[in-house]
């Protein structure tokens, strides 16, 4: 497991405790700390404590028995930790717009940056446009928490759930491990139903999380750090393929990055890429991330996607 996922487990657990947990406790419960010694998780524990007071999380310490000196306990106060809402008036929105342009001017980076705060253009006029945070970043998950806790409890859970293909269903799942890639937290375990591993993105989950009654055991050898694919387009339920144009002067990108997709060359030196796609939304937001250089040639719901993420911005410009 890599270390940023195990500082993102200890942040979780330390936001989601009713009451401090001790180094035992973090040590047995905590994915990622299982090192094979005592000494040894505490050297990790150390240096995961300094680089969370260096981010400025507020860790703090407190004594579980006031007669034992030793007895420390650690806990992340929510209402220290998490920020007020960003909440921008029309014209605060329109003098954020100039200032971009101004300063970044009106090319991908300034877009970019506006593509991340996800202007919502289907607001009534008179309440003027809102900011929607979860574009490209699920900050806000609030079943975040139940999730984990079923996790360290070892309860199954059930929750209604959407995929990419909009067949929605009830699904039971015994949870395993939470992995955030590239912006976007995921569920990995055992679907019951299907007697099967598999990943739900947790923006795609509908209502709340219910947790069930019963145990399980994960498997001594999974691994959620390599249960998932690297690239978040590439995790879902539905893979479809995906054919991408990279320009000219970004074909070096593919060709040293990513070698070994199946490529042909294109009109005017460009380079046609085919790969495989589970999560068209994912995609995109790679794509774009290419500005011009990179084009959408099929699926045609993936070029509507990027048409629907970049109309907000063509209509303010108009």
């Amino acid at each position: 497991m890599r270390r940023i996922e195990r500082l993102i487990n200890l942040i979780i657990a330390l936001l989601e405790t009713r009451l401090p947990l001790t180094a035992d406790d973090i040590r047995t419960k905590i994915a990622g700390y299982d090192q094979p010694s005592f000494d040894a998780f505490r050297r990790a524990f150390e240096r995961d404590k300094e680089a969370l007071r260096a981010m400025g999380v507020p860790l703090v310490v407190k004594k579980i028995d006031p007669l034992d000196e030793h007895s420390d306990g650690y806990i992340i106060p929510k209402d220290r930790y998490y920020l007020p809402q960003l909440d921008l008036e029309p014209d605060e929105l329109a003098a954020l717009r100039i200032a971009t342009e101004a300063v970044l001017g009106s090319g991908q980076e300034a877009a970019s940056g506006w593509l991340k705060l996800s202007v919502d253009a289907t607001a009534a006029p008179l309440e003027g446009p809102r900011v929607v945070w979860g574009a490209d970043f699920d900050t806000d998950q609030p079943i975040l928490g139940p999730l984990y806790e079923a996790q360290l409890e070892r309860r199954p859970v059930r929750f209604t759930y959407l995929p990419a293909s909009g067949d929605e269903s009830v699904r039971t799942v015994e949870p395993y491990g939470l992995v955030n890639r590239r912006g976007h937290w995921y569920l990995v375990g055992r679907d019951v139903d299907r007697s099967a591993e598999r990943s739900f993105r947790l923006s795609r989950v509908r209502g709340r999380v219910e947790a069930l009654e019963g145990s399980y055991e994960i498997p001594a050898c999974f691994d959620a750090e390599s249960h998932l694919p690297q690239d978040a387009w590439e995790i879902g339920e539905e893979p479809v393929s995906a054919v991408l144009r990279f320009n000219s002067s970004m074909r070096w990108w593919i060709e040293q990055n990513m070698p070994a997709l199946d490529t042909k060359e294109a009109p005017q030196g460009a380079l046609d890429v085919t790969l495989t796609v589970a999560n068209v939304d994912a995609l995109v937001s790679w794509v774009l991330g290419f500005g011009s250089s990179v084009a959408i040639l099929a699926p045609a719901a993936a070029r509507d996607r990027v048409l629907q993420r970049l109309q907000p911005l063509l209509e303010g410009r108009s």
